[in-house]
């Protein structure tokens, strides 16, 4: 990169490192550094949604879909809006009856018992460890294209521009906590929008013709098509967008721990019903923006293929061009967007972890601890699961998988078995803890063994002689089994107590005639 274009990273990497400090001054206890103190602007709680869903694969990978397609991947913005609109009905108000309520897995044990709320901490510890990981591995794509490093002996260029964005993360995430996260993604997120913005600008400018020539022959291209009528497990269709991948975006929205621990940074539930619209509606913006990022650079080397290298991933499209094409200043701008997108991917995930250990295992189980202690513990966890993530990141650079397959088939593996707790939970009144912990590990295993995966567990699907299940459709498998079977087991035992269904379940037509139904 030219000097200038350092200046601008070195800003950037400055500005979000002394939010960070600032924040740190205020972070007395853990009801500041998880939640904020429920102060939050409803505004910046949705800005934050989305920048922590937008990530760098958001930057690379959805412009290589498109690049090496078409625009079929905008129908999965059809599940993130049908979604988001479940959550704000259904979700968003049981979290707030729940008085002071920091994780979405305290849900699980009011509505359920102990157990359950540990498995649900559980299985989305284990997601935002792999999903972190691989969104490190997204931003070192492209840095380590613009600036190739050879530092730590042993690892490629990648694999340490993935050490040092993990380091930067780690740093400002454990001094701010929470407010240093929702405020940084801010400034992140449009960050990204502006750098996707003046990266299609350039792309333009540099094809022949005007806005509207790249416009027709992408048209005559076939590259504008967005819909898609193929069979479900295509991958590429209407219905996967809205049950496949749908379904996957609602166990986001509703159970993890992400999206959930802003619900909780605002005073009530109607402003954080406005937060998660504005997140999912600024998302389909991102997404569309980054599609036609794709499809302009497609057009481009449609003119220029001299400039292309046949041996380019279509997740190394946009790190070409940028290297190749993009002018000073401007590049330093484009590596702070991917930077921007990683960090504000991987700040959220760190503090959200940091919440879920600290209050579903470490503050339940020594209530009596003080809030210094609490504090210290989450502080550890911040560092102690970036370096975990930094591992993964590195798995996630050797696999060759492209980017946002890896990252939706990661967060597919548990999100079956978590929605389903919470669906059980939420839905059903005969449901008990021991049939909804029983149908969430059964869900979770199914998945395991029907998906090509690298956990070594029986592969269900040889035996069943079918071909593995796409891993888009992991998320619905998973939620199938676990409600079945958590319901089935349900049967078998005794009923929830009636004080246990109050508040934590939906007022089904007629259900005050049942309410208090004997227990055995």
């Amino acid at each position: 990169m030219h000097y200038a274009d350092w200046i601008v990273l070195g800003i950037y990497v400055a500005v979000i490192v002394a939010i960070g400090a600032w924040a740190n001054r205020r972070q007395t206890d853990t009801e500041a550094y998880f939640v904020g103190n429920r102060s939050i602007p409803w505004w910046a709680a949705g800005i934050s949604i989305i920048a922590t869903s937008f990530s760098a694969a958001s930057i690379l990978g959805v412009p290589g879909y498109a690049y090496t397609t078409d625009m079929w991947y905008l129908q999965y913005s059809i599940g993130d809006v049908l979604a988001a609109v479940i959550v704000a009905a259904l979700f968003i108000p049981f979290f707030h009856r729940i008085p002071g309520l920091t994780t979405a897995y305290e849900y699980l044990e009011a509505r359920f018992d102990l157990k359950t709320r540990l498995l649900g901490s559980t299985l989305f510890s284990l997601t935002v460890l792999l999903r972190a990981g691989s969104l490190l591995f997204g931003a070192a794509l492209l840095f380590s294209t613009v600036v190739p490093t050879d530092i730590i002996p042993a690892l490629s260029s990648v694999e340490e521009a993935v050490v040092i964005f993990g380091v930067i993360a780690i740093i400002y995430t454990v001094m701010g906590g929470i407010s240093a996260v929702v405020w940084t993604d801010i400034i992140q997120f449009s960050i990204m929008a502006l750098g996707v913005i003046a990266c299609m600008v350039v792309v333009v400018m540099g094809t022949p013709g005007d806005l509207g020539d790249v416009f027709a022959e992408a048209g005559r291209l076939q590259k504008l098509n967005v819909f898609h009528l193929e069979v479900p497990m295509a991958g590429k269709g209407l219905i996967t967008a809205i049950f496949g991948y749908g379904l996957l975006a609602l166990s986001l929205f509703g159970t993890n721990q992400q999206p959930v621990q802003r619900y909780m940074t605002v005073k009530e539930p109607r402003e954080a019903q406005k937060a998660l619209i504005l997140g999912a509606s600024a998302g389909v913006i991102g997404v569309l923006l980054s599609l036609l990022l794709g499809v302009f650079l497609f057009v481009y080397y449609k003119h220029f293929p001299d400039r292309l290298p046949q041996s380019l991933s279509a997740d190394q499209i946009m790190p070409h061009f940028v290297n190749t094409q993009v002018p000073p200043v401007l590049t330093g701008a484009l590596v702070a967007a991917v930077f921007a997108a990683a960090m504000s991917s991987l700040d959220s995930a760190l503090n959200s972890l940091a919440a879920a250990l600290t209050v579903d295992f470490f503050a339940r189980f020594k209530p009596g601890a003080s809030e210094k202690s609490r504090l210290s513990f989450a502080k550890i966890v911040v560092v102690t699961s970036g370096i975990v993530g930094i591992g993964v990141g590195i798995y996630s650079s050797r696999t060759g998988a492209p980017l946002i397959d890896l990252i939706l088939s990661f967060m597919g593996y548990f999100a079956g078995g978590l929605l389903g707790l919470f669906l059980l939970g939420i839905l059903t009144k005969r449901t008990n803890g021991h049939g909804a912990f029983g149908g969430a590990i059964v869900g979770t295993l199914i998945v395991l063994m029907v998906t090509e995966n690298n956990f070594r567990l029986p592969p269900l699907y040889e035996w069943l002689g079918i071909e593995p299940i796409p891993f888009i459709w992991s998320t619905a498998v998973g939620l199938a089994v676990t409600m079945a079977v958590g319901y089935l087991i349900s049967l078998l035992g005794r009923r929830p107590p009636a004080e246990q269904l109050e508040n934590t379940t939906v007022r089904w037509p007629g259900a005050e005639r049942t309410t208090h139904a004997p227990t055995n």
